[in-house]
């Protein structure tokens, strides 16, 4: 490593004051933690036939739930999800015996819009 940097947003007090900077400093933030956590991820896609759809699903980890679609052919689905980057070599394996056509990519931003708050500041 060169360099590293960290980001700060520094507001006076009577700007936190103001119901409309507020909210633009809980957008300022949302696009500044969704830009770390993007660092943190990956988003698979992996298509699945049926009957195997329910092992992979137990098996894979997602923000919330994977996002499963149906295939234009018969008894396959699409699956995709966004998982911790860590956890991506231990679930090759088990995605390598159940499915096929992994595709990874690296999200640039992953925004947590329900955690920001403001609240505690004043």
């Amino acid at each position: 490593t060169v360099a590293e940097s960290t980001a700060v947003l520094v507001a006076n007090k009577k700007s936190l004051k103001d119901p409309a900077k507020r909210e633009k400093m809980a957008d300022m933030i949302a696009l500044l933690r969704g830009v770390v956590e993007g660092r943190k991820k990956l988003h698979i896609f992996v298509n699945v036939k049926k009957e195997n759809l329910s092992k992979l699903l137990k098996e894979l980890p997602a923000l919330k739930r994977p996002t499963v679609s149906p295939l234009s052919e018969d008894g396959w689905y699409g699956v995709n999800t966004v998982i911790d980057k860590n956890e991506f070599i231990k679930i090759v394996p088990k995605m390598r015996k159940l499915a096929q056509g992994l595709v990874v990519l690296e999200p640039k931003q992953i925004l947590p819009l329900d955690e920001i708050n403001l609240d505690g500041y004043s």
